[in-house]
């Protein structure tokens, strides 16, 4: 390398650091009311730490959710571009219908080919899933008596798309979701928050569980929901642990541990 080759390499490091490319996300809404309103919040969050926010609706948001509310965020809508231009996809309002498609690789609409694409060119994906979780608090309020077999449909929807690298939450986490898809996948700051000790569970019983060992490469939602509160699962020292796996193993006080 010369001397002058080495001058515009550290220049270019210079102002790449000076000043950093825009953060820049596409805003997907689909039909779903559940959420809907913590959603924004968390979109507001989201703007206010500098990501740069474009939106586009399918039809069905267009006639349920409140534009009003979705226009007072301040967003950019846009109809062009919508992957080129675009770092990462935000669904806050993810329906049981585009999750379903989603899941089976399904484009046949703007939110499943949005969905396929981002998917396909390993872009990151943050979805809100209150409204398409058979075990979200709001989805059981709402239907109580949903039969066993509908909700494992449902579940399994969410376990292939959770497979897929798609970063799935509840409407409260949105913010913090995205933030840490940021710090992981691209390389820019991630969420400011106090440290919270965790709380011990009353339900972990006292004695160490017996271990429960895997051996699978890819540790899903669908392996982890399963297993008794309290358990430690051994998985192999190379296995991907999706997020919505660590979520599920969070709450139910579900301990992840790699073999040596």
């Amino acid at each position: 390398m010369t001397e002058a080759e080495l001058r515009e390499l550290i220049r270019r490091t210079i102002e790449e650091i000076l000043n950093p490319p825009p953060r820049r996300a596409l805003v997907l809404f689909t039909g779903a009311l559940l959420g809907f309103e913590a959603s924004l919040e968390g979109l507001r969050r989201i703007a206010a730490d500098g990501v740069e926010l474009d939106y586009v609706q399918t039809p069905s948001a267009t006639r349920i959710l409140d534009q009003d509310k979705i226009a007072a965020l301040g967003m950019t809508e846009v109809s062009r571009k919508l992957v080129a231009e675009h770092q990462m996809l935000i669904v806050p309002t993810l329906t049981v219908n585009t999750a379903a498609k989603a899941a089976h690789a399904v484009a046949d609409c703007l939110a499943t080919n949005l969905f396929q694409e981002f998917v396909m060119a390993n872009r990151p994906i943050v979805a809100v899933r209150t409204a398409a979780c058979p075990d979200s608090p709001e989805k059981r309020d709402w239907f109580p008596n949903m039969p066993a077999g509908f909700a494992a449909v449902l579940r399994e929807n969410l376990t292939r798309l959770d497979s897929f690298g798609v970063r799935l939450c509840s409407a409260a986490r949105l913010h913090e979701t995205v933030m840490t898809a940021w710090a992981d996948h691209l390389g820019a700051p991630g969420p400011v928050a106090a440290v919270t000790p965790a709380t011990p569970v009353a339900s972990v019983p006292a004695a160490t569980p017996a271990a429960i060992e895997c051996h699978r490469t890819l540790i899903s939602h669908g392996v982890v929901q399963p297993l008794p509160v309290g358990s430690l699962l051994l998985i192999e020292a190379s296995a991907k642990v999706t997020a919505m796996a660590r979520d599920a193993a969070s709450s139910r006080s579900i301990r992840i541990e790699r073999r040596a």
